[in-house]
């Protein structure tokens, strides 16, 4: 009896051990999780502004599939920010394309695209991946300013924490943006985003750095709240298709 005694003690332990390491082994069959975008989910964001000093709030929701004329599949999220000169309603447009994501937006329903950026994310998110992609932030003058991104995926071991809880087994994304204007190189910035992503949830955190060993951080977004609600419905959207550029990708390990 004794024997039996201390054998349970030692089987709870290996259970917990291993356990632990399945939590830190990337699950491939969570690849296709990490952007939910199921109608009626959304998300609040708080976004902190180190340099202004301020923390705005950021709300998306997904409203439902759309018809583009770029692609099938699409998939409108509206968002609301909410800042010291007020409050701004914009509209983002994701689908599938060549295995990633594209993404167009809009500041309101009358505008125009003022973001498009391709490859904005792969479909199926791994860690070991690198690809590139463009930001065109003008769809009416396409080379008067524009942003070039690389980007690198990680399986983070970490535990995540912010205001809407505590998230293991998170994709970290390492990108490092360079953004150019037409009139010269002497006005080009260069900074670097941390992004973590969780999975069934999506963007939970985000860090922007100063590019270099020692870049200080200047904002960061933290998630303050994750939930569904019935979806209403909406009329059709039609956005012309994105001019920005796509770089082609250059995976490192697994393919997403």
């Amino acid at each position: 009896m004794k024997g039996k005694i201390l054998f349970l003690p030692v089987l709870a332990l290996a259970a917990i051990q291993l356990s632990s390491c399945q939590r830190k082994t990337f699950d491939p069959a969570l690849a296709g999780a990490f952007f939910p975008l199921r109608p009626g989910l959304s998300w609040t964001y708080r976004i902190i502004d180190k340099g202004r000093g301020t923390a705005d709030t950021l709300t998306d929701r997904v409203l439902g599939r759309t018809r583009l004329g770029a692609g099938e599949g699409a998939n409108e999220v509206e968002s609301e920010y909410s800042g010291p000169t007020g409050i701004l309603n914009s509209s983002i447009v994701y689908f599938p394309e060549g295995g990633y994501l594209t993404r167009q937006s809009r500041i309101s329903k009358t505008a125009g695209i003022a973001l498009a950026e391709r490859a904005f994310l792969p479909q199926l998110l791994r860690p070991d991946l690198t690809w590139s992609s463009s930001l065109v932030l003008f769809d009416q003058q396409p080379d008067l300013f524009h942003v070039t991104q690389t980007h690198r995926t990680f399986f983070d071991t970490k535990t995540v924490e912010v205001p809407a809880g505590h998230f293991s087994g998170c994709i970290r994304i390492e990108t490092t943006a360079l953004y150019q204007h037409s009139s010269g190189d002497n006005l080009a910035l260069r900074l670097k985003y941390i992004d973590w992503y969780a999975p069934h949830i999506g963007l939970v955190k985000t860090l922007v750095e100063q590019s270099g060993l020692f870049g200080s951080e200047l904002a960061r977004i933290e998630l303050l709240s994750f939930g569904y609600s019935q979806p209403k419905s909406v009329p059709a959207l039609t956005i012309s298709a994105s001019s920005a550029p796509v770089q082609r990708s250059s995976n490192r390990g697994a393919v997403r």
